[in-house]
This record gives structure tokens, C-alpha cells and sequence, in this order.
């Protein structure tokens, strides 16, 4: 029989038998690799909601902190809305400077034009305010205000509602301060139309110069030949055959301290800004009979 070759060439029969198996290639990753990059967009967005919840450090800087330590209460409409974390003095000893976190969703309440005070019970025959710091004591209250988002802020004194507005703005000179005190009023005929300011020696030390804010609807009343007085104390008035006269201002005048003033019958020039004016301890007899007719509208 003739030798005829095969038609596998020079393969033998194994090699024949076992040809390598096709692979085919999955478009698609092993999902193995599912479970870190899941781990990592779980541990993304926690992340992200902490930094959402996190909150918002502000500074608040008062000439006094007396009463504030940390954990102290930040208010908006009686809601804590954050705390006082810590209390510095400022660098020249002059201030202190309240650093507080603002939760974060009362951030809106760090803007330019917002106001930060001290919250402290008042008590007196007059009236009595803010009674709950007797018991859960003092706080910070916020009112806020539009602007841009800021992180520092100069603190407010006394309340907002007592703070002065633009006016006509004059000083006073006294031998002593008395119980004048920054944010009290100043009336004329009983009727508050301004606010006291700053006070502070005079430069040699002998008065006390004292700031009146007259709000500006009232500055008209106020001429070069003025006369004010501080309307916080007792005048006594005593006679041989009349006997002993007391004079009072208001309740809350003899309290809380106030200044008052009055215009001749015939009222001199308009004051101007910065004017300087006597502040006596007490009015003469005549100058609550004056009765000057002005435009003060």
C-alpha cells in the first residue's frame, strides 16, 4: 500500500487532540473591584455631610466679658442657635475677644451687618428685664443682618434698641459721671429724644466729658443756648417756714440714670455737631417754665 501523509502536517496525534481553547475577553470589570470603589463613595459622602454639619467659628470681641465662659448659650429669638467655646484677652489688654461656633444652619446669622450683645437681668423698681439669666445666666444674643459672610465682629454693649442712631451728636462736660451710663436716655418734657453715648475724662483730668446722641427727628430742640442737667438723682429744696421740698424726675430717670434738657423761650442758634454744652447736677427753677415754640419736624 502506497504511504500517504496525513492531512495534519507534522502535529502528532496528541498535539492534535488538545489545540488551545479560544478566550474571549468580558467587556465589563470583575465586580470584585465593586466593593472598594462602593466603600469609597460611601466614605465621600460622609465626609461631605460632616463638612455640611460642621460649624461656624466666628469671633466676637466686647470691652467686658464678665458672666461669658465657654458653653455659654448664642440666642436668636430665645433659640440657641451655638456656644462660646473660649474667651482671650485682646493683645493690647483693652478687650476681650469671645471665640463661639454658630451651628450650621443658623450660618446666615454671620454676615456683615449682624449684632452680637450681652444678655443680663435688670432689676428695679421701674421694671425688671431678661429674668430667665437669673437662672440659666447671661448669653448672647444675635439679631441678624444683610451683607457679606464675615467671621469677626465688634460685640454691642447694650441692646440694639438702645443703641443711638445717626443725629445730632454733642458733648457734655461734668464734674462727676454720677450713674450716667452708656444707652440710658435723654428727655425733653419727659419724652425720650436721644441717647447717651461714650464718656471719658477730659484731657486734664478735671470733668468728665460725657456724648449725647439727640435722634434726628429732635435735633432742632436742641440750640446754643440749651441747658441740660443729669435727671438721675434728688433735688432737695429746703426753708425756714416751707419745709423740706423734694423733687424727683421720673421713676426710671431716679433709677436708671438719665439725662434731661430745655430751651429758652427764645431759643438761640441751631447747635452744631460736636458742640459743647455744661451738665449741671440740677435745673434752675425757671428752666422747665420755658416754653419756646419750634419747628422740630
Amino acid at each position: 500500500m502506497p504511504f500517504r501523509p496525513n492531512n495534519y502536517g507534522s502535529k502528532t496525534l496528541t498535539e492534535q487532540t488538545m489545540d488551545s481553547p479560544e478566550v474571549k475577553h468580558s467587556r465589563w470589570p470583575s465586580p470584585i473591584w465593586l466593593v472598594p470603589l462602593v466603600s469609597l463613595l460611601v466614605a465621600g459622602w460622609l465626609l461631605y455631610d460632616q463638612l455640611l454639619q460642621r460649624d461656624v467659628q466666628i469671633e466676637i470681641t466686647f470691652d467686658n466679658g464678665a458672666g461669658i465662659k465657654p458653653g455659654v448659650d448664642l440666642r436668636y429669638r430665645g433659640v440657641p442657635v451655638g456656644s462660646v467655646d473660649k474667651i482671650v484677652l485682646s493683645d493690647d489688654l483693652n478687650h476681650v475677644t469671645v471665640h463661639a461656633s454658630l451651628n450650621r444652619d443658623a450660618e446666615k446669622l454671620a454676615r456683615e451687618k449682624s449684632r452680637f450683645w450681652i444678655v443680663e437681668p435688670e432689676l428695679g423698681i421701674a421694671g425688671a428685664r431678661n429674668l430667665d439669666t437669673l437662672v440659666s445666666g447671661k448669653y448672647i444674643a444675635v439679631s441678624p443682618g444683610e451683607g457679606e459672610p464675615v467671621k469677626e465682629f465688634d460685640g454691642l454693649e447694650t441692646p440694639p434698641e438702645q443703641q443711638p442712631n445717626l443725629g445730632l451728636r454733642v458733648t457734655l462736660v461734668a464734674k462727676q459721671l454720677g450713674s450716667l451710663k452708656k444707652g440710658r436716655h435723654i428727655y425733653y418734657r419727659d419724652v425720650q429724644v436721644g441717647t447717651i453715648g461714650e464718656s471719658e475724662l477730659s484731657q486734664g483730668g478735671r470733668f468728665v466729658e460725657v456724648q449725647a446722641i439727640i435722634e434726628p427727628k429732635y435735633t432742632r430742640l436742641v440750640r446754643s443756648n440749651t441747658r441740660f442737667w443729669n435727671s438721675s438723682g434728688l433735688s432737695v429744696d429746703v426753708g425756714l417756714f416751707k419745709g423740706a421740698q423734694i423733687q424727683a424726675s421720673s421713676l426710671e430717670n431716679l433709677l436708671r440714670g438719665g439725662i434731661s434738657f430745655a430751651t429758652p423761650t427764645e431759643a438761640g442758634p441751631l447747635a452744631k455737631e460736636g458742640e459743647r454744652f455744661d451738665l449741671y447736677s440740677q435745673p434752675e427753677d425757671d428752666w422747665q417754665e420755658w416754653a419756646p415754640i419750634m419747628k422740630w419736624k
